[in-house]
């Protein structure tokens, strides 16, 4: 019969722990360093996003552009502290219900609701990453629209993605 020390579980627990904060800080290096200063970030997202929205739904080309993607961004970090990494699981989310929706043949986004779906996308990042994050009431406010509103779409949202909102190391990076 093997006896198991507990110590050697201990010491496991805590090599697991720092693996861990060492993959943690290895994003963060990544990110900043792969991606150049704060400017190029937001550039580099707001493309990926109007890309996205431009391939899903047909006429976001009338109504949104990568400055005012970009301009979004910058209000999200002043207001909100919005970190790169971030708006990189917004974008994860936000392909994820795409994905998701067109599994489920279900067609939620539109024109008329695009921009609701990409704001819920980043408050749903930014309350995964960050211990101390805005209310709902907070965004409803700083982008105009009713709170109900944003809390059903931010339900509807998390109901398409089977609340699978992981998003992993090397999908992050890889963004």
């Amino acid at each position: 019969m093997n006896t198991i020390d507990c110590s050697t579980i201990q010491e496991a627990k805590s090599q697991n722990q720092l693996l861990e904060f060492a993959d943690s800080c290895y994003i963060e290096t990544q990110i900043m360093t792969c991606n150049g200063t704060n400017k190029q970030q937001q550039q580099m997202i707001s493309q990926k996003l109007v890309s996205i929205i431009y391939d899903a739904v047909p006429g976001a080309d009338k109504f949104i552009t990568i400055p005012q993607f970009e301009q979004f961004l910058q209000e999200l970090q002043q207001k909100a502290e919005l970190r790169v990494e971030e708006a990189m699981r917004a974008v994860v989310l936000l392909q994820r219900f795409l994905a998701k929706q067109q599994k489920k043949n279900v067609r939620v986004i539109k024109v008329s609701n695009f921009g609701t779906l990409i704001i819920v996308s980043f408050i749903l990042a930014m309350k995964l990453s960050q211990e101390k994050t805005h209310k709902n009431q907070f965004f409803a406010e700083m982008i105009g629209i009713p709170l109900a509103h944003l809390n059903r779409s931010e339900i509807s949202f998390l109901r398409i993605i089977d609340f699978e909102l992981w998003v992993d190391i090397e999908t992050l990076i890889t963004q």
